[in-house]
């Protein structure tokens, strides 16, 4: 049993040994997930009753908790229970990726991609490696939840480091980093849109560009790379010690250096991959390319639209010619074979998913997250306060609310029409405003109850070790989260008092 403990070795203070085994007695994700379903159904009947209406901030329609348990919830939830199941997003996501995943895993093109980027690499830098690519991969959005974790756990086993810690390093980055990055991603140009729309009700002809806080995010790369590294290295791998890699020794019995039929398998692997990408630049560059918007543009457009199924196509012709190049793949029955064997190691994830999809769904149409957040924001409302502690307070607000409220946009267009006007007239600009939700919104991704993704880091961090639990997910996650929270929130107050710009 204390296999299954946290070490609280390193550092690590007994206050963190003590949630440890909180988390260690938290049921199967399965069971945690059936528990908030039980206690939602609960709490939207009595709020239903007890709660007054609210005006919804974007539409001014009034919004009122539903409860779950009268005829409309009954329906809801007897009706829509496979529906809610098959159209969860991220559930089709994940499988469609795995299909690929697992070509590149099961022919070894991961590994030795991998091997060969660590040969001249020293180890000490591989997190802030993982960290920083973590965060510029989420320019593929989704997709890059599905792509790196699994990855990271290569390049921590390979250099005999725990592929956990790796895992979780990536899971991370990718969340509580989601905002920040070197290049515009489709984040900007959702959350300026809206901006800009509240906006021109306050100061009319303003417009919050798509680059409005590129400065800003630019800068937040290093800061959080060097938060999330020293948390690893220093605390959190060392408490994951008592986690030992329990896969099988198939991968481990090379070392760092590639045969020469790796290489020449990697040779051809590259190739192949140049000639895709160039095919794709082909189909895209021309301006009036299918694959961009109606005005010409790449963000929005088909294109962006179509990012994951293009990487599937990239990463399965990539591992088919490396799985021929290495006589992996002998005959055409081995791609689906290998494909089959990758989705085998889903099952869990999907059992899972199934309950998540599910208390997703009622959360959604209780209307529990609108009625709560404008609530909490018509209180801030009531409080005379310094503009520095307002917006400590709408930071603090904006994190509690995204651990019921995933998706970063659809918060954004809740809270916008309330705290933009509001904070406007403290002074502040809206492109300020606007930097300082998205760290709130990033920062606390990574314990959000309702993360879909949370069942898939889960799964694939029991490749290697099926002790690891989701409370010891979060355990992990926590500190990381309120050190990112915390960090990144000072870096906005100094560029805030300094008066820099935060973007163009």
């Amino acid at each position: 049993m204390e296999a299954n403990k946290l070490s609280t070795s390193g550092g690590n203070t007994g206050l963190m040994h003590r949630i440890a085994r909180i988390a260690d007695a938290l049921p199967h994700p399965f069971i945690m997930f059936f528990i908030l379903f039980v206690v939602t159904l609960g709490l939207s009947t009595l709020m239903s009753v007890w709660v007054e209406p609210v005006r919804h901030p974007a539409t001014d329609e009034l919004v009122q908790v539903r409860s779950l348990l009268s005829w409309d919830g009954l329906r809801f939830m007897v009706t829509g229970a496979v529906t809610n199941f098959t159209s969860f997003r991220p559930l089709g996501l994940v499988l469609v990726m795995v299909l690929a995943l697992g070509l590149i895993q099961k022919t070894g093109l991961a590994d030795a991609t991998i091997r060969r980027m660590l040969s001249n690499v020293a180890p000490r830098f591989i997190t802030p490696a993982v960290v920083i690519t973590s965060i510029i991969g989420n320019l593929v959005s989704d997709a890059a939840v599905f792509l790196i974790p699994p990855l990271a756990a290569i390049m921590f086993k390979t250099v005999g480091r725990n592929p956990i810690a790796g895992i979780m390093v990536a899971f991370i980055a990718v969340f509580a980093g989601f905002s920040a990055n070197f290049f515009i991603a489709g984040t900007d140009l959702l959350l300026s849109g809206i901006s800009t729309e509240v906006v021109q009700s306050v100061r009319p002809g303003h417009e919050v560009s798509v680059v409005a806080n590129w400065f800003f995010m630019c800068a937040s790369v290093p800061l959080i790379t060097l938060i999330i590294t020293v948390m690893n290295d220093k605390y959190v791998e060392p408490m994951l010690a008592r986690f030992q890699d329990q896969s099988d020794d198939e991968d481990k019995s090379h070392g760092v250096q590639l045969t020469d039929t790796e290489r020449r398998a990697l040779r051809y692997t590259g190739i192949a991959a140049l000639a895709y990408i160039a095919a794709i630049l082909l189909l895209i560059l021309p301006a009036g390319s299918g694959l961009r918007s109606a005005e010409g543009g790449l963000l929005p457009s088909p294109f962006m639209s179509g990012l994951v199924p293009i990487i599937v196509l990239f990463f399965s012709l990539c591992g088919i010619v490396y799985g021929v190049s290495v006589g992996r793949i002998k005959q055409s029955s081995d791609v689906p074979r290998l494909m089959e064997e990758a989705m085998r190691d889903m099952c869990g994830f999907i059992v899972i998913v199934f309950m998540v999809a599910q208390f997703i769904a009622i959360f959604n149409w209780s209307n529990l997250a609108i009625v709560s957040a404008v609530n909490g924001a018509d209180l801030l409302l009531q409080i005379n306060m310094p503009t520095a502690l307002a917006l400590v307070c709408f930071i603090l607000l904006a994190a509690v609310v995204n651990l019921f409220l995933y998706s970063g946009s659809a918060q954004w267009a809740l809270m916008a029409p309330i705290f933009l006007p509001m904070l406007m007239l403290l002074g502040l600009e809206p492109e300020a405003i606007q930097a300082a939700y998205r760290i709130a919104d990033s920062s606390t991704n990574v314990i959000s109850p309702i993360n879909p993704y949370l069942p898939l880091v889960l799964a694939v961090i029991h490749l290697y070790n099926k002790s690891f639990t989701l409370g010891h997910m979060l355990t992990i996650a926590m500190p990381y989260s309120l050190a990112v929270l915390a960090g990144w929130s000072s870096l906005f107050f100094i560029w805030y008092w300094l008066g820099l710009p935060f973007g163009l």
